[in-house]
């Protein structure tokens, strides 16, 4: 049996927050490879000023179903409903965890994959342009074999190239290392051919082809934005304010 330890960061809500704070949705914030849930905090804390509970699981990065498991057991330990919002590889994993769940009212993805059921990481990039990081990985024991690092000397130049050099040293810093096998395997079953979803493209990305965001956001059939300038990591980040108006625009658009 395998055993999961899962670190989920949940944020209370001061007593001052508004009333009616209690009846809106958590939401799960679903960090990405090469990333860790602290990336997440200029979201989290637009979200918490407008009321909103939060919750940042900390994925392994090792598989996707044990990343999934995490999630899923995350959202076990939330009562009510949640709006799921994922970064990256993290749109893989909340596409997985919220199937056939009745929690999770919509999903909502910046700079994220969106799979359908069968597709991998690495078959969804066929057409598109593959990210030139893929050359400067620092791997943690045999090549391809092992969880691998982004090279911290090539971090910002393709991850972050927008932000500022203090905001990149950190995300550079924060680096929890992926296991390349996750990149060959196939999705489960997806949400999103039953929940609502949303979009966030990052224009600027150099980690996942824009052109490949926008293809799986039009396939999903998700409300999308575009943020011209931004980084992969841009939306979270430099466009934190806007992305939290999507989330919220979500949250009211599935409201009951």
């Amino acid at each position: 049996m395998v055993v999961i330890a899962v670190v989920l960061m949940v944020s209370v809500l001061p007593t001052m927050a508004r009333a009616d704070s209690s009846e809106r949705p958590t939401i799960v914030l679903v960090h990405g490879a090469w990333a860790s849930s602290e990336g997440w905090d200029m979201v989290v804390a637009g979200l918490q000023k407008d009321g909103y509970r939060t919750a940042t699981p900390t994925l392994g990065l090792l598989s996707i179903a044990e990343d999934v498991a995490i999630v899923r057991a995350a959202l076990d330990n939330i009562l009510g409903p949640k709006i799921l919002v994922a970064h990256s590889y993290g749109g893989f994993v909340i596409s997985n965890a919220a199937s056939g769940r009745s929690d999770v009212l919509g999903l909502v993805f910046t700079a994220a994959f969106v799979p359908d059921q069968g597709d991998s990481i690495f078959s969804l990039g066929a057409g598109f342009h593959t990210s030139e990081a893929f050359n400067h990985f620092i791997w943690t024991g045999t090549p391809f074999a092992s969880p691998a690092f982004i090279d911290p000397a090539f971090f910002a130049q393709f991850f972050c190239q927008d932000l500022n050099p203090n905001l990149e040293a950190t995300l550079n810093a924060e680096q929890i290392p992926l296991n390349f096998s996750i990149a060959l395997t196939p999705s489960g079953p997806v949400a999103w051919h039953t929940l609502p979803s949303w979009y966030a493209i990052s224009g600027k990305d150099l980690m996942i082809d824009p052109a490949e965001e926008l293809f799986m956001a039009q396939r999903a059939g998700a409300t999308t934005i575009v943020f011209p300038a931004a980084s992969h990591a841009g939306g979270i980040t430099h466009y934190a304010t806007g992305f939290v108006k999507l989330i919220e625009e979500a949250v009211q658009q599935t409201a009951d």
